[in-house]
């Protein structure tokens, strides 16, 4: 318990999860696999642009980025997504690809002020649970949240046919007394 208050309090100027920025300026391969790791999303959701290359550069960029990520057998979208700033359509790859920097979720940009004591506390929880996430199977672990997925969409589906029927079945009770 000692311990855990010593980390607690030397934590306590931690980073919230902000976006890490990688800019490339060439598709070269070289390049690339510079400015990628293993524990590229790890810490931090990640932006990638791409716009100051042409669309073919952009294309071969992407599917090398993708490479790297299924070759390696990380996840692109788990602990932290990475995004990539494009002019490509979203059906050339399976990453999550934006035409503006304007579009990136709001959650994750630079706030100002300092975490409080209870901020503090979940981050190093969330933390903890990154680095439990980063030794799990991304292909499994997507396929898992898919079928998770699925069957609360099932369920809310049946839940609105449900709802539907009530509506239908109060309806015609009131009639029925008028």
């Amino acid at each position: 318990m000692l311990a855990l208050s010593v980390d607690f309090k030397s934590n306590r100027r931690m980073n919230l999860p902000v976006y890490h920025h990688i800019h490339f300026k060439s598709d070269s391969a070289e390049e690339v696999l510079h400015k990628l790791s293993p524990d590229l999303n790890v810490k931090n959701p990640v932006v990638i642009h791409l716009e100051a290359l042409d669309r073919d550069q952009q294309r071969e960029c992407v599917g090398l980025i993708e490479n790297f990520f299924y070759s390696g057998n990380i996840s692109f979208d788990f602990p932290y997504p990475v995004y990539v700033i494009s002019e490509l359509e979203a059906s050339v790859t399976g990453m999550t690809l934006l035409k503006a920097q304007e579009e990136l979720p709001k959650f994750f940009f630079q706030k100002e002020g300092r975490m409080n004591v209870k901020e503090t506390h979940l981050a190093l929880k969330n933390r903890l649970l990154h680095l439990e996430l980063k030794n799990i199977d991304p292909a499994l672990l997507k396929t898992e949240v898919k079928a998770y997925a699925e069957t609360h969409r099932k369920i809310f589906e049946m839940e609105s046919e449900a709802n539907f029927y009530r509506h239908i079945l109060t309806t015609l009770k009131g009639k029925k007394r008028g």
